[in-house]
């Protein structure tokens, strides 16, 4: 019986986490969102929207950023060939890695940096994607992209 009981609330736990999942990541992309359009408005910038096909690449980015931490691919191809085709006037990407799934941090160490403060600040960019990956070494690996039609 106890066995039994065990399962059963394994099963339930790993329930919750797949239910749970897609909520928390929607919340983190809002949260990095709503903190860029802050910086963005507060510059005199338009905010940013967010957009499919870079929330795509950004999560194979941020997955990629574990193996080879630049902005280029594993594979030693451009770091644009993620958009598989899709065309915009400008594109642009923030990579980050830290130790925890925290907005606030990650966005503030964007800003502090003037490279990744450009891209954040870019008046072309309209759109935006954003992911996070924990690696199996613990590390939490970001990938934001940038882009404008």
């Amino acid at each position: 019986m106890k066995n039994w009981q065990s399962v059963v609330s394994l099963l339930v736990f790993v329930l919750m986490v797949l239910v749970a999942s897609p909520v928390m990541a929607s919340s983190l992309e809002s949260n990095v969102l709503q903190l860029v359009n802050a910086e963005r408005i507060a510059a005199g910038c338009q905010p940013l929207t967010i957009d499919n096909q870079l929330m795509a690449a950004a999560d194979i980015r941020s997955s990629e950023a574990g193996e080879v931490f630049a902005h280029q691919r594993p594979d030693g191809s451009s770091v644009k060939s993620v958009l598989q085709g899709a065309s915009y006037s400008h594109f642009g990407e923030n990579l980050a890695a830290s130790q925890s799934v925290n907005a606030h941090a990650v966005v503030a160490a964007w800003m502090q940096s003037p490279t990744h403060r450009a891209n954040i600040l870019n008046r072309h960019y309209t759109k935006m994607g954003v992911s996070c990956t924990m690696s199996a070494d613990g590390h939490v690996y970001w990938a934001q992209e940038f882009a404008c039609d």
